[in-house]
């Protein structure tokens, strides 16, 4: 029992200490002034009724398979979107994402919609899930 415990305890020093050494000795290794906040990064606009569009800023991307569309009881809609690339993502493989800008078109739209989306920067940083939600009156 001792053995396991020591084990888990050298494992976790060892986590971060790597951690550590990856941050730097300022914080964070991502250059912090280079990585824009999500908002920025991501711009939501909805034009039209049925319209919603990302503007994607340069060195940033989207993963198409993590940006959804639903109505306010949580149903995913169906939307026809924008040409994806694929990107040899280390983690996924080849995976269809966006750049520059992402425009759907959502299949009988409703008043509310709710917005999912995740996306990266090329510098290797994730942003967290975003979600906004976005209304029409007819």
């Amino acid at each position: 029992m001792q053995r396991v415990i020591l084990g888990l305890f050298l494992t976790a020093n060892l986590f971060n200490a790597s951690i550590a050494q990856a941050q730097g000795p300022f914080g964070g290794s991502f250059g912090d002034s280079d990585l824009l906040p999500a908002e920025r990064a991501f711009t939501v606009s909805h034009p039209e009724a049925n319209v919603i569009e990302i503007s994607i800023a340069d060195g940033t991307y989207l993963y198409d398979e993590r940006t959804i569309v639903q109505d306010d009881a949580g149903a995913v809609l169906r939307t026809s979107r924008s040409v994806t690339e694929i990107y040899d993502d280390p983690l996924f493989g080849p995976t269809p994402i966006h750049r520059d800008k992402l425009r759907m078109v959502v299949t009988d739209a409703p008043t509310l919609m709710v917005l999912t989306f995740q996306g990266c920067a090329d510098i290797g940083f994730c942003y967290p899930p975003q979600q906004t939600e976005l209304s029409f009156s007819r």
